[in-house]
């Protein structure tokens, strides 16, 4: 039921609210200097394929599915991308260590069961001085807004697949071998109440 639930109803609503151009601006700039041949984390339906500056001809994706979206390999053919499918997870990715100079994960960590192990997992690949791309909703510094966050997690967990409001990444994203220098969190118009604030940029692989 899961499986269906979240291929067939979840995905496809987001893919409408994610494909806004108030996130295409978000991830424009989010991927602007992104090196050739990233790796992405969670492809979803591609929507960041579109927004890969045009040096990058191919993209890497991990992905727990046996085959990927075809709305993925839709937009990878008319942005002109080879996708190479890599099988697996955010906490399990089938790379060598060191072996990556830059990573893309956008909306994902929110749902993911375990960030922190995830986190080092992108530490492990990355080399030193590569960087992590990240766009993600975040717990919000606002008294009322993280109240609210907290009480509706339990319910978000079920109806958005794992997916919770009140996640501290920038502190995990800190705590996992990663200069964070360049992460900002604001709130942003983008995002709707209570997942307004919104952690964007890259963070440095020490």
């Amino acid at each position: 039921m899961e499986g269906w639930y979240e291929r067939s109803l979840f995905n496809p609503l987001m893919d409408l609210a994610l494909r806004q151009p108030k996130f295409q601006r978000l991830r424009q700039h989010l991927l602007a200097d992104v090196v050739d041949a990233p790796l992405e984390i969670g492809p979803g339906t591609g929507l960041n394929l579109p927004h890969y500056p045009a040096r990058v001809r191919g993209v890497r994706v991990v992905a727990r599915e046996p085959e990927l979206d075809p709305r993925l390999l839709e937009r990878a053919a008319r942005r002109g991308l080879a996708v190479q499918h890599l099988r697996g997870d955010a906490a399990r990715i089938p790379l060598p260590d060191a072996s990556v100079d830059a990573l893309v994960c956008t909306f994902v960590l929110c749902s993911v069961r375990a960030p922190r192990e995830c986190l080092q997992e992108f530490a492990r690949v990355l080399r030193s001085g590569g960087r992590l791309y990240l766009l993600e909703h975040v717990r919000s510094p606002r008294r009322i807004e993280l109240a609210v966050q907290r009480a509706l997690t339990p319910l978000q967990r079920v109806v958005a697949c794992g997916c919770e409001l009140d996640r501290d990444l920038r502190a995990e994203i800190e705590s996992s071998r990663f200069d964070i220098r360049g992460l900002r969190c604001t709130k942003s118009a983008a995002l709707p109440f209570p997942a307004s604030e919104l952690l964007a940029g890259s963070a440095l692989r020490r």
